[in-house]
């Protein structure tokens, strides 16, 4: 199953203030943030831009979002990411100093060769009807596909309390550390091939409700594709969830003939 992995920050600290001179922190220590679960499975990506107050000593002292990645759980691991972030000391005027520093985060996805592999001898063995039509996506110049692509095939169940009961009897659950209450990630071998299911239930604010993602492809090229419900008692709180895992981005298209030299 194709991977997703995060792409370390880009730590180029940059001064706010200083003469020419004077040096501000250095990067000592920077272990990268922690990819929220949830945002990692719907494929959410975005870039922080932290002001972050570094002390005498190197340690953090204060962090403050200047750029915010418009996800509330992004914003939150890049932020306690860098509050564990420990910098050379400034330099003013031949003395150390507090300085202050300006560092983007990004989280993105980075599939590599071996994602690309596995993905595409997934695709390969899958039956006719999981299949999606000749050219139903249309590819990118940068070898993209719309990140929410509609699966046509039906869900296993009906209803998402039945899911909910079949992926606890038959899925493998992943570790729930990291993961807000009442969400849950499913991986199911069944009638529709391998799939991942990302389950809110309890108290959870969409529940309940859950979004399948599997492997799929139209004759040239392999992708996620994307099949969610939504039984919330109020339509707007469904209408959110579906905005959510709908939201314009972009997922890698792996060829199914690898190309030269691969």
């Amino acid at each position: 199953m194709h991977r997703l992995l995060l792409l370390a920050a880009m730590l180029t600290a940059v001064p706010v203030a200083w003469a020419v001179e004077d040096v501000f922190p250095g990067v000592i220590e920077s272990p990268p943030p922690q990819y929220p679960a949830e945002e990692f499975y719907l494929g959410i990506t975005g870039t922080v831009v932290l002001i972050m107050d570094v002390g005498l000593d190197g340690a953090v002292e204060q962090v403050f979002v200047e750029q915010s990645s418009r996800n509330r759980a992004l914003d939150k691991a890049a932020i306690d990411a860098a509050r564990t972030w420990r910098f050379s000391s400034a330099v003013v005027n031949g003395v150390p100093a507090r300085g202050r520093v300006r560092i983007p985060v990004s989280f993105a996805w980075e599939p590599g060769d071996a994602e690309d592999e596995a993905m595409r001898e997934r695709a390969l063995t899958l039956p006719s009807r999981l299949q999606m039509p000749a050219s139903s996506v249309e590819l990118d110049a940068d070898g993209t596909v719309p990140g929410y692509i509609e699966d046509p095939v039906p869900l296993e169940v009906g209803n998402v309390a039945d899911a909910i009961a079949m992926l606890k009897a038959r899925g493998s659950q992943r570790s729930t550390a990291g993961m807000p209450p009442g969400v849950a990630i499913y991986t199911l071998d069944g009638e529709n091939d391998r799939t991942r299911w990302l389950v809110y239930e309890g108290a959870h604010y969409y529940a309940p409700a859950l979004v399948r993602k599997r492997v799929a492809h139209d004759g040239r090229h392999a992708y996620l594709v994307t099949r969610v419900l939504c039984e919330a008692m109020e339509a707007d709180v469904c209408a959110r969830l579906d905005r959510g895992v709908q939201r314009p981005y972009r997922q890698r298209a792996v060829p199914l003939a690898p190309g030269p030299g691969r």
